[in-house]
């Protein structure tokens, strides 16, 4: 007999319902899908800011660009199988009127959600945000 559960992901990452679906589908997706392969799936959520993943022997590693922050304004989260980094960079324009030449800086709200290609210690990440930079460490884990 089937039960109705929700995976414990649902109670693990706050925002909104619809963030919830689509986190519990990438998790779906991602159980599914070996190693590097994994599939990343993109948000309605405001600007996503670039990045690049890879591994070493030891860890996963994540840099993020998200220059013009403050790092008490960034979010990382992880249930070992998804990374969510979300945050909102604010608006350095000041206010008044003015004429725009080029308007190329993104702001507002972020979110990016990677699904994790390799098994890490879920409680081992670590981030450094420095010169517009944002890294972020997870131990990977060898059972």
């Amino acid at each position: 007999m089937l039960e109705k559960t929700l995976p414990p992901i649902a109670e693990e990452f706050s925002g909104s319902e619809i963030d919830n679906i689509r986190e519990l589908l990438e998790k779906l997706m991602s159980e599914h899908t070996p190693g590097k392969d994994r599939i990343k799936m993109k948000t309605n959520f405001g600007w996503e800011p670039p990045m690049d993943v890879f591994e070493t022997d030891t860890e996963l590693v994540v840099i993020m660009d998200i220059a013009g922050m403050e790092r008490r304004d960034i979010g990382v989260f992880t249930d070992g199988n998804i990374l969510r980094i979300s945050g909102v960079r604010k608006d350095i324009i000041p206010k008044g009127k003015k004429q725009f030449h080029s308007l190329e800086i993104q702001v507002g709200p972020f979110q990016r959600l990677v699904g994790i290609p390799v098994p890490v210690i879920a409680d081992s990440v670590s981030t450094e945000y420095a010169n517009g930079l944002l890294e972020i460490h997870l131990q990977k884990r060898f059972d």
